[in-house]
């Protein structure tokens, strides 16, 4: 069904200031938007996963869907923003070995690309947001013009290497057991002062440029002051202290599936996932529409549609799902000990 980009920046209005009623007429409208994006994602990854192939570097690659409560929650942050030119509904993430591979892969996807290209892509490498949040954020303008129901739909692919990804999945997970958003800028200050430290010591260590707050200050400084963090905030103990998620769940295909992730925590704060695997995207959608309106109104529940080609790939892709911050911790404790 074709969303106009006047109705859809209606619905964000209805979202911002209507009463209930008109909110769920908003809601449904901004769902078939958002699904809207599907065939647009599905194109743009087979052009990512083409590309990728001919360059010969070991890339861990994921999509989604963002989820609705994101959407809702983006729509009432930023009440300027139109919300037919939200950048991220269908996003693709690239994690590449080591920070060469990043301008790498950029290059190649930007290459004689039928589809328009968004320019300048947000280098958040080069200039780090004051939170510490580091990756490239490429947006296309997906092109086709034989279907006016999807021409021009954005889809944004990150690329990022695999100690930034560490660090953006482990600042979910935290926020996923303290029922808290700390990427929106939301929580305890002093959580997120020991993340902008970890990420100053992590560009760093990949020889990039550092968060403003923390470009004058020495390797040792930040150090010292990651040690005074992590022992008032006691952080890594808490990540420590989870058990990665592993779910029980065999697979035989071989190609791309699609999963629908349910994330849940009791009133004992203790986790669990359920891995809904789909060969089918249809079927996937309409699994994930369900459960997604199930759990609109729940807490400590978090619904997600992502796609991967294997469930080794996708823990890989989506860690904060699995509440696996391992790597992001080895590497702070073997920087400050």
């Amino acid at each position: 069904m074709k969303v106009s980009n006047k109705q859809i920046n209606k619905a964000g209005d209805t979202i911002r200031n209507g009463n209930d009623a008109e909110k769920e007429q908003a809601i449904e409208l901004l769902n078939q938007w958002r699904y809207n994006h599907m065939l647009p994602l599905r194109n743009i990854r087979s052009i990512v996963d083409n590309r990728l192939k001919k360059l010969g570097i070991e890339c861990i690659v994921g999509q989604r869907l963002k989820r609705m409560i994101s959407i809702i929650g983006k729509i009432t942050r930023f009440p300027e923003m139109s919300v037919s030119k939200m950048q991220d509904v269908g996003g693709i993430r690239i994690i590449v070995p080591k920070i060469s591979d990043v301008k790498k892969v950029h290059e190649a996807l930007i290459k004689k690309s039928k589809h328009e290209i968004i320019v300048p892509p947000k280098d958040y490498i080069e200039t780090p947001k004051p939170d510490g949040y580091r990756s490239i954020h490429q947006v296309f303008k997906y092109k086709n013009e034989q279907n006016e129901d999807i021409n021009n739909m954005r889809i944004e692919i990150q690329i990022r290497t695999k100690l930034q990804h560490a660090w953006a999945t482990s600042v979910e997970t935290l926020g996923v057991i303290d029922k808290v958003s700390y990427k929106s800028g939301l929580g305890e200050e002093e959580n997120r002062k020991f993340f902008k430290l970890a990420s100053a010591l992590f560009s760093i260590k990949e020889n990039c440029h550092v968060l403003d707050e923390y470009k004058q200050c020495t390797k040792d400084e930040l150090i010292q002051m990651m040690r005074d963090a992590d022992q008032t905030q006691q952080i890594l103990a808490k990540l420590k202290g989870l058990s990665a998620l592993k779910p029980a769940l065999n697979l035989k295909n071989s190609g791309d599936i699609y999963f629908v992730l349910y994330l849940a925590a009791d009133e004992q704060k203790d986790f669990s996932i359920k891995v809904i695997p789909f060969d089918d995207e249809e079927e996937a959608v309409l699994h994930y529409d369900a459960l997604e309106k199930k759990n609109r109104n729940s807490t400590g529940k978090s619904v997600v549609l992502v796609r991967s080609k294997n469930l080794k790939e996708l823990k890989k892709a989506y860690p904060n799902y699995f509440l696996d911050t391992q790597y992001f911790v080895r590497t702070i404790e073997d920087m400050i000990k």
